[in-house]
């Protein structure tokens, strides 16, 4: 299991052997991390899924305010 730089993992959350996670990436609570996240993504559920690129995520959060 390698985690990259800039990684945010959520509480609870279960990452399985062998699974690697690239740089800034979220992980979002009570996952379970079952296969590889690319880099700058944004990922959640069990199993855990990509959902979005993190960049893409941050810019319709801040739409918001």
């Amino acid at each position: 299991m390698t985690v990259g730089n800039n990684v945010w993992i959520g509480a609870n959350s279960k990452i399985l052997p062998e699974v690697n996670i690239g740089n800034n990436v979220i992980i979002g609570a009570n996952s379970v991390v079952t296969k590889d996240i690319p880099y700058n993504s944004l990922a959640l559920g069990n199993p855990c899924k990509r959902i979005k690129e993190k960049d893409a995520y941050k810019e319709n959060f801040l739409k918001l305010f």
